[in-house]
């Protein structure tokens, strides 16, 4: 299988990038061929840049594999810092559906909401359920509304792309993020992101994650049974991220509004 042959590519950092399987694999898929038709095509300098600046991201690194099951920073953690305060930008933050509790016996332990989807009860109407007590989204989206931190559930990629990423890349709305990410997609979005002019902390899940391309591409077009968790210091480094944030608003908002398939915190 040829997957295999551009995973060693990926595997020895061939040429320094880490892109290889992934693209390899998503080559005819639509949100490729979006991506490509209206972020690469429309705006072939900042790819060039965006490119070379990745390049050289995955050069420096020694050894990057690890850090993408843990927590990662591009450029780095200095400048994603000094950036959002310098600009008062508060970062977007994106989470992913699989976060969102799910029980297939029992209906009252799942997402009130439904799960595949952009939607959220606590998001759209400031309400709760029982079930929304242990749900990571509920949490964090809470402290988010504090740093007025827009909140995006993230499904599938297609939807990242016209949603997040071309955004960015056209208009420049977006240029800080905070992902909640499989491993898998921590590496697979990284080149997007350095393309679109994007500083993130990037959180990969400690279970619950797909683990490969086909458990990922089953993910992305809404199949996704597990239930993925951050581990135990990957959540205090999100919050300790977050207390870095405080001094962005100076009214914490009560209620998100929502525009499109992004929830902005509001008055």
């Amino acid at each position: 299988m040829l997957y295999r042959f551009f995973d060693k590519l990926d595997r020895k950092s061939f040429l320094h990038f880490h892109i290889w399987e992934f693209a390899y694999r998503s080559f005819f898929k639509e949100y490729a061929r979006l991506f490509f038709r209206k972020a690469m095509l429309k705006h072939p300098i900042k790819t060039a840049s965006g490119l070379m600046d990745y390049h050289r991201f995955v050069k420096s690194k020694k050894n990057l594999f690890p850090q993408y099951q843990k927590v990662l920073a591009i450029p780095d953690e200095e400048t994603f810092a000094d950036q959002t305060k310098k600009q008062k930008k508060s970062p977007l933050l994106g989470l992913g559906f699989c976060l969102k509790p799910i029980d297939p016996e029992d209906s009252t332990g799942s997402c009130p909401s439904g799960r595949a989807n952009h939607e959220c009860i606590y998001l759209e109407k400031g309400e709760t359920q029982n079930i929304c007590q242990g749900c990571a989204i509920y949490r964090i989206a809470k402290k988010s509304l504090e740093l007025r931190c827009p909140v995006y559930i993230m499904t599938s990629a297609q939807d990242i792309a016209m949603d997040f990423l071309l955004p960015q890349i056209d208009k420049k709305i977006f240029p800080f993020a905070i992902l909640l990410l499989c491993p898998y997609s921590v590496q697979a979005i990284l080149p997007s992101l350095f393309i679109c002019g994007i500083d993130a902390h990037l959180f990969a899940y400690d279970t619950g994650y797909c683990k490969d391309y086909k458990e990922w591409r089953l993910a992305d077009l809404g199949t996704k049974e597990g239930r993925t968790t951050l581990s135990k210091e990957s959540s205090e480094k999100l919050f300790e991220l977050f207390g870095s944030l405080k001094n962005i608003p100076e009214i914490s908002p009560q209620s998100f509004n929502r525009e499109g398939n992004i929830f902005y915190p509001g008055e």
